[in-house]
């Protein structure tokens, strides 16, 4: 959708917000048609972006954005469908996905937002053009811990074993810390990667922006890994937008949050 002044729907005396999923390409008309056929939140997602303008925004006018607060089931089933959009789009077009719950106050705010970014955002998306995101978990399983001694050792065969139980064991520490330092260094120092925390069943969290050559590569190097050892388990996840890898919106003026007052 073309915006020389503000187009249906968005003619209306008062303004409705528009919730904003992500900023894209100038899509053709078949790309328009697609986008404008996924479902949002409470409507159809539709397309803005100024006169001339190569970079356009996926939105959905709403009048009341808070209205996604209003339980915790709301909350998430709302956050779940705002990833379902930004992933449908990602599979036909490269975008710059926003955090769940940003807002435009006006189509005139979202429009300026657009031309004055337009460099910068048709930047990054030349750079993500071909790439997708790829979580990577790694888990370690615990070497088999060694029982206390127990009768009929006693006095100094006791404390003995004791002490080789807990030299075992701290051996066994030192080896998972150096094979995690050698799994961080494993990959090529030209791909994109960040660290994330990672969850308590985790050893290591790591995201990645690659192409679908370095995916296969990626593939590769996993399994000479776990070949080498077994004890690791390592788990890709599907191709995903690149959350991680924007930093898109993080404190405008023209933008709000659907907690912002």
């Amino acid at each position: 959708m073309t915006v020389p002044t503000p187009p249906e729907p968005f003619l209306h005396k008062e303004a409705k917000p528009l919730y904003t999923y992500a900023f894209l390409p100038q899509p053709d008309r078949e790309l328009l048609q697609f986008i404008q056929q996924t479902e949002g939140l409470q409507e159809s997602v539709q397309v803005v972006s100024p006169v001339g303008s190569r970079i356009a925004a996926a939105v959905e006018p709403m009048q009341d954005p808070k209205s996604l607060q209003v339980s915790d089931e709301v909350l998430v089933h709302s956050a779940l469908r705002h990833d379902q959009v930004i992933c449908r789009l990602f599979s036909q077009i490269p975008v710059l996905p926003l955090r769940f719950g940003t807002c435009f106050l006006s189509v005139e705010k979202l429009v300026s937002h657009l031309l004055a970014r337009q460099a910068e955002y048709e930047q990054t998306l030349a750079a993500i053009k071909g790439r997708a995101e790829y979580c990577l978990k790694s888990r370690v399983q615990p070497s088999p811990s060694q029982a206390d001694p127990q009768a009929p050792l006693s006095g100094t065969a006791y404390l003995l074993a004791r002490k080789q139980a807990y030299l075992q064991q701290q051996q066994a520490q030192a080896r998972q810390e150096q094979e995690l330092a050698e799994l961080q260094q494993l990959w090529p120092p030209t791909w994109p990667v960040q660290v994330a925390d990672p969850r308590p069943e985790e050893a290591l969290r790591l995201y990645f922006l690659l192409t679908p050559a370095e995916k296969q590569q990626a593939d590769l190097i996993s399994q000479t890994w776990l070949t080498r050892h077994p004890n690791w388990q390592l788990e890709w996840s599907t191709p995903l937008p690149p959350y991680h890898f924007v930093g898109v919106l993080r404190d405008t003026e023209e933008a709000r949050g659907i907690g912002s007052p």
